[in-house]
């Protein structure tokens, strides 16, 4: 009996293999392997691609069994060749366009060398799933593609230079509207506004289209669309839109509308999309309060609102959203406290709530939140005390920066975080000594105790910390042995800023032994030389050794480190004076700033210093340097942006090496010797911001080619020989459109004001709303143009040019004539500084327009008449001085004029009123009646006189028109009578 039933076993399992390699046999025809075959000869693939294990031959002869093949009643209608290794272009004509029976097409994750997506693939009719995401490549998508009638998925991804014509797209949408699902073209050129057609493929459940350039008014019907789950439209910078009214039967999932330029309000009627899990409506211009009704999205896990402009408290409702594990409201003004019902949300894994408004203290429900990962509260007005978070054992990252927290020392919990990999503490009133167990963060790699309060040694406990990348100390002071640092092996980046460093003259660590730094701060430490262990560094980018006492040379061993990758050095404000070695900094080839202003240097500037092919910014100021300005910075001119060669003794003339493909952005050649013309090369220098040759011995004309430039802010050319009168050529459209201070004072400048450039100067008639300062954004801190100005009657450095100051000195010139009317335009001085020239007539009373001004000098001129009441209503006004004119009549009374002392109007002896002592007896006869404007003034006698000289002049002009005509004994005698005849 069981040799029976082992017979028949045997049978069936005999019939089983037949009837399994007959249908094995019918499944595959050998053409279509074939084709196979051929596609895998016309590819470059390596041994791990999945077509390196297709063969003919063996047991493996069937290509149904092949890896990524699929096939169905004997055809191939499927392949999965993703991440294959696949390599090189593929031709039209390809076998594998000649598999017309598939279904499925997916080479994603492969390398065709940025060629065209190959016009055969129109030839796959039954193609309803086509995958070549991020597969390079490019150029315009073929008209075939739009032909593919039965897509119901289409994913182009990440093909950077691919590129999607409107129509084929329209076609597309057109073609397979009863068919499409999911459209994936992220990444893809299109540049385009979406068509309305859209909305009519009713079975879209995903539509992806980030980074694509898309622009116009997003469609809001495209928000409802029935069957739509996922709608990915970020980082389209151009598109504009807002949040539509949502309607109840909404099947959206996922909604992500980042990086666009939808604004407005977030409607209350997003409460219907409740199966939202989430909504990413992070840097566009979303403006208003979060509405209540978001609480009701109690399936959202994910809520990223991060710069907007969202103000308003944070509601309390809030606490409903219990699945979120991750809530950004950063980078907006939200302000009030946070609810304390935040702590229901004990899912989160990531809270950021940095850079707002919030104020109170942090509620004790926060401790919580013990499954975060990352906690950002930095940047606000936090008060009170931290609440323990010893508990929160998942902790990754702590931000609790810029807050005002009660005065308070590091707690001994913080040693229990074990999994802190990012710490920073920076500007939270933190004070005392560093305990030893704050060390015991093992795993941190940035740690950022900034701007506080520590004092003390810094304990050794700190090499505990073996994993750490990043630290930053800057401003505390704490005394700290530097060699604790070189055993951190792993330390790339270390902030000693305004703490007491220690450094031995010889340290036993060699290059194996100590970290490899790349950016360095030891700025105002009490450095006296430079440090020994930065012999061995080779891969440092960023050294500041500012405001440190190094003095004497530079050792030479400077020049060999980190000669590959140095791109910041700054040794400013030291006691250097000069170089062991001759032309040493050459060594540095990726060298980008070089600052080595405010110290002692004497010499020549070294010629090497012109081979440094990517120097963006030369800062040799306020030094010793002698000789002059090396011809050969012809060869860096376009690579620099700065050029500041401040306060030094240089001699010669400006070479004129300046290209139109100059980037250059700051010239400061002031405080020298040097002579000459102006180069007329400047005016290429499109990008130029700021020019400063003043106090040196130029000779030259007003440069008003230079009004050409379109981003000139400041010019300044005082004390040089700069002569002639001020006119703008009529051929020549010169009207420095962006000019904000001019300063042309000791020169020998002549003929009228230039009423001409006040009619055309157009950026001082406007306010700047932006508060910022000119510089130049470099590694840890910015770049601060600087520049020295005569504002209130003194000599002032600005170490910082604020954006919305605005200043015309003309000072100290030989400028003849009136006061043009023109300069009522320029409404948004602050500054105005006419002192010193042969300036006549009268005070235009519309000089009351010009009410931002706060500093305003007209004195020694030879002005005339009264001083205008509309002055009064400069209600900025904190500095006048009219003294030395020829002025007349009472001082205009009222507000700031209220302030002003005698000085401001010495030398005028028929002015009266206060604050001068002389009273006036009756205002109206302190000058001639009903004088127009536009008269002369030069009739008028010479102020202070008295009866007899009156008289005697009177008497004297009788005789003379005697003998010369009645001409001008007329001209007295009216000016007689007008001021007499009461």
């Amino acid at each position: 009996m069981a040799k029976s039933i082992h017979v028949f076993m045997l049978l069936v399992l005999h019939v089983l293999i037949f009837a399994l390699a007959n249908k094995v046999s019918s499944l595959s025809h050998d053409d279509e392997c074939s084709l196979l075959l051929q596609f895998k000869e016309n590819m470059s693939i390596n041994n791990h691609s999945k077509v390196a294990s297709w063969k003919s031959d063996g047991a493996r002869r069937h290509c149904c069994l092949w890896d990524g093949v699929e096939c169905s009643l004997g055809h191939v209608i499927g392949l999965d060749l993703s991440s294959s290794f696949l390599s090189g272009p593929i031709s039209s004509n390809n076998s594998l366009f000649s598999l017309i029976h598939l279904h499925t097409l997916n080479l994603a994750d492969n390398n065709f060398c940025y060629s065209k997506i190959p016009s055969g693939i129109g030839r796959l009719s039954q193609l309803a799933y086509l995958n070549l995401s991020y597969s390079a490549f490019s150029e315009e998508i073929p008209k075939q593609i739009s032909q593919l009638r039965n897509l119901v998925s289409l994913d182009l991804t990440g093909n950077y230079g691919l590129k999607l014509q409107s129509s084929d797209f329209q076609n597309l949408v057109q073609n397979s509207s009863e068919t499409l699902r999911e459209l994936f073209l992220s990444w893809v050129d299109i540049d385009f506004e979406l068509p309305a057609s859209l909305v009519n493929s009713s079975l879209l459940t995903s539509l992806v289209m980030s980074n694509c350039g898309l622009r116009g008014e997003f469609p809001t019907c495209m928000f409802n669309m029935p069957t739509l789950q996922l709608l990915d439209v970020q980082g389209n910078s151009d598109l504009t839109g807002y949040i539509p009214e949502f309607h109840c039967n909404s099947e959206l999932k996922h909604l992500i509308i980042a990086g666009t330029h939808f604004q407005g309000s977030i409607s209350a009627s997003i409460r219907n999309l409740t199966h939202l899990n989430i909504l990413d409506l992070s840097s566009c211009a979303f403006t208003g309060t979060l509405p209540a009704s978001v609480s009701n999205l109690t399936q959202l896990r994910e809520l990223h609102l991060s710069y907007n402009g969202m103000i308003g408290q944070i509601p309390s409702s809030f606490s409903n959203l219990t699945q979120l594990t991750l809530l950004d409201l950063s980078h907006n003004e939200f302000a009030g406290s946070l609810p304390s019902s935040i702590g229901n949300q004990t899912q989160l894994r990531e809270l950021h709530l940095g850079y707002n408004g919030m104020i109170g203290t942090i509620p004790s429900s926060f401790s919580n939140l013990t499954q975060l990962t990352l906690l950002d509260l930095s940047h606000n007005e936090f008060t009170g005390s931290l609440p323990s978070l010893e508990r929160f054992e998942n902790l990754t990252y702590l931000i609790l920066s810029n807050n005002n927290f009660d005065r308070w020392k590091l707690p001994d919990w913080f040693g229990k975080l074990k999994k802190m990999t990012h710490l920073d503490l920076g500007y939270v009133n933190l004070y005392g000594e560093i305990p030893s167990s704050f060390f015991n963060l093992t795993q941190v790699e940035s740690l950022y105790l900034s701007r506080n309060q520590l004092k003390g040694e810094l304990p050794s406990s700190l090499l505990n910390l073996q994993n750490l990348e990043e630290f930053y100390l800057d401003g505390n002071g704490v005394t700290v042995d530097f060699h604790l640092f070189l055993s951190l092996e792993k330390l790339k980046y270390l902030d000693l800023y305004r703490n007491n460093v220690t450094l031995s003259v010889k340290d036993n660590h060699t290059n194996e032994t100590q970290p490899q730094f790349t950016a360095l701060w030891m700025e105002s430490c009490n450095l006296k030389v430079f440090p020994e262990f930065l012999r061995f560094q080779q891969q440092l980018e960023y050294l500041f050794l500012i405001n440190n006492k190094i003095e004497g040379l530079i050792p030479g061993w400077m020049w060999n480190i980190s000669k590959e990758t140095l791109s910041i050095l700054s040794l400013s404000q030291n006691l250097l004076i000069g170089f062991e070695q001759h032309s040493p900094v050459a060594s540095w080839v990726s060298l980008e700033t070089l600052d080595l202003s405010h110290n002692m240097l004497t010499g020549e500037i070294p010629p090497s210093i012109c081979d440094l092919l990517y120097l963006s910014l030369l800062d040799l100021s306020f030094n010793n340097i002698t000789g002059s300005i090396p011809p050969c910075l012809e060869k860096i001119i376009n690579s620099l942006v700065v050029l500041n060669l401040r306060s030094n003794t240089l001699q010669g003339t400006i070479p004129n090496v300046f290209t139109n493909e100059s980037k250059i952005e700051m010239i400061d050649l002031s405080e020298n010797n040097l002579e000459g013309r102006l180069p007329r090369s400047l005016e290429n220098c499109e990008s130029l911001q700021f020019l400063d040759l003043g106090h040196n011995f130029i000779e030259d004309t007003f440069p008003f080619w230079l009004g050409t430039l379109s981003k000139l802010q400041v010019l300044i050319l005082r004390f040089n020989k700069l002569h002639g009168i001020i006119r703008i050529p009529s051929d020549i459209n010169v009207n420095f459109p962006f000019l904000r201070i001019i300063d042309l004072s000791y020169n020998s400048f002549s003929g009228d004001l230039p009423h001409q450039y006040f009619q055309v100067w157009s950026a001082m008639k406007e306010t700047e709303a932006n508060a910022t300062y000119m510089s130049m954004p470099r590694m840890w801190k910015d770049y601060w143009f600087s520049i020295q100005l005569t504002n209130k009657g003194v000599n002032m450095e600005y170490q910082k040019i604020i954006k919305t100051f605005y200043a015309v000195d003309l000072s100290s010139n030989m400028f003849r004539g009136k006061i043009p009317e023109s300069i009522k335009t320029l409404t948004g001085l602050q500054l105005l500084n006419l002192s010193n020239n042969e300036l006549s007539g009268v005070i235009p009373p519309s000089m009351g327009n010009l009410i931002r001004l706060e500093s305003l000098d007209l004195s020694s001129n030879k002005l005339s008449r009264r001083i205008p009441q509309e002055l009064v209503q400069l209600n900025f006004l904190e500095f006048l001085n009219v003294s030395n004119n020829k002025l007349i009549g009472p001082i205009p009374q009222g507000r700031q004029f209220n302030t002003f002392s005698n000085d401001s109007y010495m030398g005028n002896q028929a002015l009266c009123g206060y604050p001068l002592s002389k009273k006036c007896v009756d205002a109206k006869v302190s000058e001639p009646s009903k004088v127009s404007f536009e008269e002369d003034t030069e009739s008028d006698f010479p102020d202070g006189v008295d009866w007899v000289v009156i008289l005697i002049g009177f008497v004297s002009g009788l005789m003379v028109a005697l003998v010369w005509g009645d001409h001008v004994t007329r001209r007295y005698y009216k000016w007689f009578l007008q001021r007499f005849r009461k």
